[in-house]
C-alpha cells in the first residue's frame, strides 16, 4: 500500500506539460528593484496570482522584520490628510465610494473593485490646477514610512489603470499606502518619508482617470498585512475624518541606497512557510499541475 503511495506521488512529480516552469525567488537583493518588477509583473500578466503571493509575502516579511513599530512609529498615531489645503469634504461619496468585493492585487484580471477612496480637486478645466486655489494640489505621505515603487513616466497612450503612482509602506501600521493618478512624482524609491512630506501633485494618469467624465483626483488605497502578510484593503474614511490638515508641504530627504541591500530575504521567506496550512490539489485527469492553496481568514 506504501509502496503504491509513493510511486504514484513521484509519477505525478515527473508528468511532463506545457505549463510553466515551477516559480523560484528573484535573484536580486534590492527588495525594492523586486517589488517593482512584481508590480510589472502582475500587470503585464507574467506571474500567475500564487507566484505573485509568494513573492509578495517574501518581500513584506523583510519590511516588517526591518522596519518593526515602536513607541516612535505607533499604531494608534492619526495620520495627516494626503492632500494640503484640503478638507474632509473632498472625499468622494462622503465616503461611500470604498467597496472591495473580488479585490485580488494579485490577479490584474479581475476587476469591479474600488478599495480606496477619492479624493478631489476644484478643476472643471480638467488642466489638475484647482480652481478655488488657482494651484497645483500637493499629495503628502499621510504617515512615517518608506517609499517602495513610484512610476512617474505614464502617458495618454499607456494604458494601464494607475497612471503615476507611488506605494509607501507604512511604519506605524506595517502596511502599504497606493497614491495614484499623480500629474508628477517628486520622491524616488527608498525615501523615508514623514507625514506632510510631498509625494506629488494629483492629476488626471491613468486609463480612468483621464476620461472627461472622471473629475480630478487621487485614489488613495490602504492594504493591511495579515499574519501570513496577505494585503487586505481597509476603509480608513474614519482616519481622513481624525486626520491632522496641512496648508503646506515639506521635502522628503534622501536615503542612501547602499542599506537597502538585503541578502537574507530567500531564507527566511522559505523557513517561516507553515506548511500545515496548505492543502494539495492534484488534477489527476489532468494531469498538469500541482497546486498549493493557502487558506485564508479575514480579519475585520
Amino acid at each position: 500500500m506504501l509502496l503504491n503511495i509513493l510511486f504514484s506521488f513521484f509519477s505525478i512529480l515527473s508528468i511532463k506539460s506545457d505549463i510553466s516552469p515551477a516559480f523560484t525567488f528573484s535573484n536580486e537583493t534590492d527588495y525594492l528593484s523586486r517589488y517593482k518588477n512584481l508590480l510589472i509583473d502582475i500587470r503585464e500578466e507574467k506571474i500567475s496570482p500564487i507566484e505573485a503571493e509568494m513573492e509578495f509575502k517574501s518581500i513584506m516579511r523583510f519590511l516588517k522584520e526591518e522596519f518593526p513599530n515602536s513607541e516612535k512609529y505607533r499604531a494608534d498615531q492619526e495620520i495627516v490628510f494626503p492632500l494640503i489645503k484640503s478638507s474632509i469634504s473632498a472625499v468622494g461619496g462622503k465616503g461611500r465610494g470604498f467597496y472591495d468585493r473580488k479585490y485580488n492585487m494579485f490577479d490584474h484580471a479581475v476587476t469591479g473593485s474600488h478599495p480606496a477612496h477619492d479624493i478631489f480637486i476644484f478643476d472643471p478645466d480638467h488642466d489638475c490646477i484647482d480652481n478655488r486655489k488657482n494651484e497645483y494640489v500637493d499629495v503628502v505621505s499621510v504617515s512615517h514610512g518608506i517609499v517602495l515603487a513610484v512610476e512617474k513616466d505614464w502617458t495618454d497612450s499607456s494604458d494601464y489603470r494607475g497612471g503615476n503612482y507611488v506605494w509607501v509602506y507604512d511604519f506605524e501600521r506595517g502596511g502599504l499606502w497606493y497614491y495614484a493618478h499623480e500629474r508628477k512624482v517628486v520622491v524616488v524609491p527608498g525615501q523615508i518619508v514623514q507625514p506632510g512630506n510631498k509625494l506629488g501633485e494629483v492629476g488626471r494618469t491613468g486609463f480612468n482617470a483621464l476620461n472627461k467624465r472622471s473629475d480630478t483626483h487621487l485614489h488613495l488605497m490602504f492594504l493591511e498585512l495579515d499574519e501570513t502578510f496577505y494585503p487586505w484593503p481597509v476603509n480608513y474614511y474614519e482616519w481622513l475624518k481624525n486626520a491632522e490638515f496641512l496648508t503646506k508641504s515639506t521635502k522628503a530627504e534622501i536615503l542612501k541606497r547602499d542599506i537597502l541591500k538585503i541578502n537574507r530575504i530567500r531564507p527566511k521567506s522559505l523557513k517561516r512557510i507553515e506548511t500545515k496550512q496548505y492543502n494539495l490539489k492534484v488534477d489527476y485527469k489532468k494531469k498538469t499541475e500541482i497546486a498549493l492553496d493557502l487558506p485564508r481568514k479575514r480579519r475585520r
